[in-house]
């Protein structure tokens, strides 16, 4: 995968959707990522009460920025519930899941480092539905991901 750009602005690019993928009642745009990115950030619209099951990353570092409505996150054994303009930072190898709280849908930016959640989420896309348990296993090998439990509930 290439990292696009729309337009160039002093020096720096202005990101475009290059890819979107869907999982766990989670829209995901890509924005930026794949092998030569050097890091992943993805825009994520969550439907209330669904979102990431618990997992651990094993190689990469996150940071989640709420840009609308409210979330449940649990870090490890923590329950914090943030909302717009709030973080969250989870470190590679910690627990970590959440979930839309709003009754409509939640939004988030998630960046992680280094570039592969893209890849987990397009690989996790193209599954079939309902994903059988051995194919999803799969993927998350691949991708250095481990599921550990179900998404986080209020």
């Amino acid at each position: 995968m290439v990292i696009a750009v729309t337009e160039e602005v002093k020096g720096s690019a202005l990101l475009s959707t290059i890819s979107v993928a869907h999982f766990s009642g989670i829209n995901a745009e890509i924005l930026l990522g794949g092998v030569n990115a050097p890091f992943t950030v993805m825009k994520m619209s969550v439907t209330v009460g669904m979102g990431a099951p618990a997992h651990i990353s094993k190689i990469e570092d996150k940071v989640f920025h709420i840009t609308s409505g409210k979330f449940l996150f649990l870090v490890d054994e923590k329950r914090i519930e943030v909302g717009t303009g709030d973080h969250v930072f989870v470190r590679k190898g910690q627990i970590h899941s959440f979930c839309g709280l709003n009754s409509e849908e939640s939004e988030l930016t998630l960046v992680s480092s280094p570039a592969l959640h893209d890849q987990f989420f397009l690989r996790l896309s193209e599954l079939s539905v309902p994903h059988v348990f051995d194919d999803v296993q799969s993927v998350c090998k691949s991708c250095h991901q481990e599921i550990v439990g179900p998404v986080i509930q209020p």
